[in-house]
Order: C-alpha cells, then structure tokens, then sequence
C-alpha cells in the first residue's frame, strides 16, 4: 500500500520533519490542486497524506510570504491527529520512499 490523500482537516497538530525542495508546480502535477489552509501566519496551500504505516503527512506552503522555494513536510499520528508517538525519522524515510522522492531533496531536517 502506499500514501493516499486525505483531507487536509484531519492534520491538526504536527511535528516539522524536514524542509523539501519541491515546487509548486511539481506536487500539484503529482497530487492535484492543494486545499487552502490558514493559521496566524495566513494562508497555506496544503497537502495531506495517510502513509501505509498510518501516520499523517502534510505537506504545507506559505501561500503569500514564503521563506524559500519548497515545502515544509510535517507529520502526525493518524488516530490522534497530534505529533505524539511520532517517529520522525521514520515518517520521513516512509514519506520519501512513498512519494518517491531522493534523499537529497530534504533541504533541511526538522527539529522534531
């Protein structure tokens, strides 16, 4: 099995895994047209997986104000839509291998 869209609502709370070079125009040919989201910074144009191991990915970008070019990748646990019980190091091995996507991509690691 590998990664399916899911909606974006359900990534509530999430730990940062990475920061991925990875353009708009790129993952909107592979996943479609992302769902708009918003916190305090404002608007963000979002993609949500479901990885076969279960765990919720997100892919997220600043739609006005971004920092770089690429997207910051975040995860969380499916059943509680929070970063508890994470392995980041796992979620973001799976992430790449599901969306197969090379190691180099990863521009930065996150914190979490």
């Amino acid at each position: 099995m590998t990664m399916e869209r899911v909606d974006a609502s359900l990534l509530r709370r999430n730990v940062q895994l990475a920061y991925l070079d990875l353009t708009a125009e790129e993952a909107t040919r592979r996943w479609g047209e992302p769902e708009s989201t918003w916190d305090d910074l404002g608007p963000w144009n979002t993609f949500v997986f479901r990885l076969s191991n279960g765990t919720l990915a997100g892919l997220a970008r600043e739609v006005e104000n971004a920092p770089m070019p690429g997207y910051f990748l975040v995860a969380a646990d499916e059943v509680t839509g929070t970063p508890e019980g994470v392995d980041t190091a796992a979620a973001l091995s799976a992430f790449l291998s599901e969306a197969e996507l090379e190691e180099s991509r990863v521009l930065e690691r996150g914190s979490g």
